[in-house]
């Protein structure tokens, strides 16, 4: 078969690892993140927007002068990403003390603003703060195997349907609510639509499943009918059919402007970790991106339908629209424009002065994702020990070996007694399994040749050594996806899916072309 593109080599090669690259080493990409760490939350006070106070931390908007939920929300994703969990609980212990609500007719959300003194500002919320807040703490909670984060996070999930006065979600169209109160509960805003956060949350929450899952349909279906079929922007505020949304105290409400910009990196997110709704993604971003080709990427303001051009194209944008091109990979005639949009995402220098706050932050969580950085840290394997006798599952073991099994629908690492006496196995050739790109490039290893598979989902089959998933060779469950398909005694089976869901692809870009690598 002729391959016409790179791209086709990369969708029909199984075996890729991509990778952002630029030439450099991991180390040099490592001192990039390091980069933007050291200046946004260690920098002086020309360049930080992390203030620590001790036990404490906010992040601050430094145009307004105030701490806002959609600042403190990001910067915890950026320390739970980047492993940096002092900061993170100095973030949430501000979040917590300050501005979320426990009780009242708010209770589970959070105040939108304070002052940086913790006091005044408004208590009402600003959905996109609570949406990062939850999907920060379940990230959390995974990763640190921390239960309180888990506690924090279900109470805010369970309440964002049941507080009796206020719903995030608008009940009848199951769309994010610009605020969840008054004439605000029947518009949007659809830079708070993230779809690939709600999808996690239909796996995660231990309340309102159907209504999450519910939400994530109609989240993607929202962002999609919010994107202009001919410029392929976004309205900062917008009707539930994504129509533009007037108001009064926002005269920029119907343009393409702050918040609009966000939409490029939802959507560009939730298309390279679940790829449920590829191919109205993929329309979104070519839309979007020729727009921007045309501009020559020199504006940041518009009309919905891409008229009035104003302003400056800002670093924000420049990283939003970059993780945008993850729905472009693969579609012919892109290869050059997506190279320029992530060579400018990278090129991007951190921001100085009074306008960091904003711009700064979506480009830091932009080169997250287009790193490889950023990960769905799912809940660890509960691996339990048991003893087994050889053979077992029709298979012969010797005595004291130790192998991982699933049995009931539970894990254990298993010592075998009664077997066969030990002898020395002929090592496995190049020491490791072969196993899918899509696990790979999540940050996981390939198991040892001599691996079991546990678990199978859309990224492949999986294993469990030491105590961690890895990728295991073939193999396919008959169950529906999301459901375990157990049986009293079995090896290859599936894992209910709340708990091993996609986490993250990287982009293959190399010397300002593209590299193949086969794991």
């Amino acid at each position: 078969m002729q391959y016409k593109t790179l791209f086709q080599i990369l969708v029909a090669a199984g075996a890729v690892r991509a990778q952002f690259n630029w030439g450099k080493t991991d180390e040099e990409i490592q001192k990039k993140l390091d980069q933007l760490w050291n200046h946004y939350f260690k920098g002086n006070n020309n360049s930080k927007v992390f203030y620590d106070q001790g036990n404490e931390g906010y992040i601050l908007d430094v145009n307004n002068n105030d701490v806002r939920s959609e600042g403190m929300s990001y910067g915890m994703m950026i320390c739970v990403q980047t492993d940096h969990r002092e900061e993170f609980d100095k973030i949430w212990n501000w979040a917590k003390n300050h501005m979320w609500h426990k009780s009242g007719s708010w209770d589970g959300y959070f105040a939108w603003k304070r002052g940086s003194n913790g006091y005044g500002g408004d208590d009402n919320c600003a959905p996109d703060g609570e949406m990062y807040f939850m999907m920060s703490l379940l990230f959390a909670a995974n990763r640190w195997n921390n239960k309180q984060y888990m506690d924090d996070a279900q109470y805010i999930l369970k309440r964002m349907w049941d507080n009796s006065q206020h719903s995030l979600f608008n009940p009848r169209y199951n769309v994010i609510t610009f605020q969840p109160q008054g004439n605000e509960n029947n518009f949007s805003d659809p830079s708070y639509d993230l779809p690939a956060f709600v999808d996690l949350f239909s796996r995660w929450s231990t309340t309102n499943q159907g209504k999450w899952k519910a939400a994530a349909s109609a989240t993607r279906d929202h962002l999609y009918k919010s994107s202009n079929t001919k410029s392929g922007l976004f309205s900062d505020y917008n009707n539930f059919d994504g129509t533009p949304h007037s108001v009064s105290y926002n005269s920029n409400a119907q343009k393409y402007m702050y918040d609009a910009m966000r939409c490029a990196m939802n959507f560009g997110m939730d298309y390279y970790l679940f790829g449920a709704d590829a191919k109205r993604q993929t329309e979104m971003a070519r839309r979007l991106i020729d727009f921007f080709e045309k501009d020559g990427y020199q504006h940041a303001r518009f009309n919905w339908d891409g008229s009035n051009p104003s302003e400056q194209y800002t670093l924000g944008e420049v990283g939003a629209n970059a993780v945008a091109t993850y729905a472009l990979m693969g579609v012919n005639g892109y290869e050059d424009i997506i190279k320029k949009n992530l060579k400018m995402a990278w090129d991007g220098e951190p921001m100085t002065g009074q306008y960091r706050y904003y711009d700064g932050l979506v480009h830091y969580l932009s080169m997250l994702h287009l790193t490889g950085s950023f990960k769905i840290w799912k809940p660890a394997p509960n691996v339990q020990e048991k003893s087994i006798t050889s053979p077992y599952n029709g298979k012969t073991y010797n005595t004291g070996d130790v192998v991982d099994i699933f049995e009931d629908c539970k894990l254990y690492k298993a010592t075998v007694s009664g077997g066969s006496t030990p002898v020395t196995p002929n090592p496995p050739v190049g020491g490791k399994s072969k196993c899918s790109s899509k696990i790979t490039s999540q940050g996981y290893s390939c198991c040892s040749a001599s691996c079991e598979i546990v678990y199978t989902d859309d990224d492949g089959t999986w294993g469990v050594e030491n105590g961690d998933w890895c990728g295991c060779g073939g193999g396919v469950c008959e169950g529906a996806q999301g459901y375990p398909c157990c049986e009293n005694s079995t090896i290859k089976n599936q894992i209910d899916t709340s708990s091993t869901v996609r986490i993250s692809t990287t982009i293959p870009v190399v010397n300002n072309s593209f590299e193949l690598r086969f794991d």
